[in-house]
């Protein structure tokens, strides 16, 4: 943390060209800090904060976009909703970062596969005064294994009669001796993460509902059809074309060209493709065919076949945005959190990025759907601003469970003592 000195408040205080005070441009580094996009967020700390971004001295020479004028009642839903927007990004980014940091340990992590007998190099840094940190080592050895105590943890002995020490395996490395060809040959090579994952080894990692985040997907409770104009539209459909129910139907109607879809042949895993020509329209659509018949049932092996063909023909066609709705989870009967976990591994090195759209005509944007637990337990502090549904409009439940806990309800006042 940097420490300033409070610099003095002085009427029309400039900066002097040879002024080297660090209070002088203390202004300067605030609004650059504040005006950038943190890598870990994606977002700027102004609109992390205040929900817009700040001001800058090109927008007052250049002038900006101006936005909707809204007052009242209108501004603070409207300034809520975007801060919420703001934020569920925010937790999304740092989810994606978390994991991309996760994976980047785990392919320098050394296994930890000792056997007694093994020489290993111990992560110990020490520092001596009068020498500079980058000239002094941080490793001693060798040690030698002695015993290995569980998966994670050992007992070793330095070379040649030193006191047992009981550490951590992520603290050793192996010992290689000099720099012979038989050592060079022994040091392991870390490979970058493979993006060819197998079908078995995704559901293996990811079937038990554990969640793959590399920021590739983005959910966001909009109309599909509504999408920007550089994104290409996607969905599901069963190889007979028929397309009579649910978002499919939808699809049928707006973009129709079913002789043109059978021409190519549909079979499941394929993609087929509408183009914008083709339509005399602004974007191309992509049918993903995952099931032989409209009553049949999707798996997730075809799901997973399907979505590699697709990743192939975004790349081979340079399309970098796609438009989605929660494929293979409606009417198919998969679970989203799978299918949206297969999307994140599938293109997470291709720089594709997918728009999930989740919007419901049938429901509103602002209708809160899940109950709020700490509502339930007398303890949200958030009021109105809580993202979950807090119960019937009176408070009849809830002073029932204030009861129960022996606490004292204060009873609202009168209408004569308010005057």
């Amino acid at each position: 943390m940097v420490n300033f000195e409070s610099p003095q408040v002085m009427p029309e205080h400039e900066c002097e060209p040879n002024d080297t005070k660090p209070e002088s441009f203390l202004h300067l580094f605030l609004l650059a800090y504040r005006s950038s996009v943190h890598e870990t967020t994606g977002q700027t700390p102004a609109s992390i904060v205040m929900g817009r971004e700040l001001r800058l001295p090109c927008d007052l020479k250049f002038g900006y976009t101006p936005g909707d004028d809204v007052a009242g009642e209108d501004y603070v839903s409207t300034l809520r909703q975007r801060m919420d927007n703001i934020h569920e990004r925010v937790r999304s980014n740092i989810q994606g970062a978390s994991d991309r940091m996760k994976e980047t340990y785990d392919i320098n992590a050394n296994d930890g596969r000792y056997q007694p007998g093994n020489q290993v190099w111990l992560y110990n840094p020490q520092r001596r005064r009068g020498l500079s940190p980058k000239l002094q080592s941080s490793w001693e050895g060798p040690y030698e294994v002695v015993t290995r105590i569980n998966d994670v943890v050992y007992r070793i002995q330095k070379l040649p009669r030193g006191r047992p020490r009981v550490v951590h395996f992520n603290r050793l490395a192996p010992f290689a001796g000099n720099n012979d060809e038989q050592a060079e040959a022994r040091v392991r090579h870390v490979s970058p993460p493979d993006s060819e994952l197998s079908f078995e080894e995704f559901m293996l990692l990811h079937s038990n509902g554990q969640k793959a985040r590399y920021g590739v997907t983005r959910e966001e409770p909009r109309d599909l059809f509504q999408a920007p104009a550089d994104f290409c539209l996607a969905h599901c459909v069963a190889a007979d074309l028929r397309m009579s129910r649910g978002i499919a139907l939808t699809f049928k109607k707006a973009f129709g060209q079913l002789e043109e879809l059978r021409r190519q042949r549909p079979e499941v895993g394929r993609v087929l493709q509408i183009t914008a020509a083709e339509q005399e329209k602004e974007r191309s659509v992509f049918y993903l065919v995952t099931k032989q018949l409209s009553h049949h049932k999707p798996t997730y092996q075809t799901v997973w076949d399907t979505l590699v063909e697709l990743r192939d023909v975004l790349l081979s066609q340079s399309i970098s945005s796609l438009a989605i709705p929660k494929i293979a989870s409606g009417l198919d009967g998969l679970d989203w959190r799978v299918i949206r976990s297969m999307l994140e591994v599938l293109f997470r090195f291709t720089g594709i990025e997918v728009l999930v759209c989740c919007y419901n005509p049938r429901r509103s944007l602002n209708e809160k759907t899940v109950d709020c637990f700490f509502y339930q337990t007398s303890r949200c502090k958030n009021g109105s601003f809580c993202r979950y549904r807090h119960g019937p409009e009176d408070d009849t439940i809830r002073d029932e469970m204030y009861l129960r806990r022996g606490a004292v309800l204060r009873s609202p006042p009168s209408r004569a003592a308010c005057g």
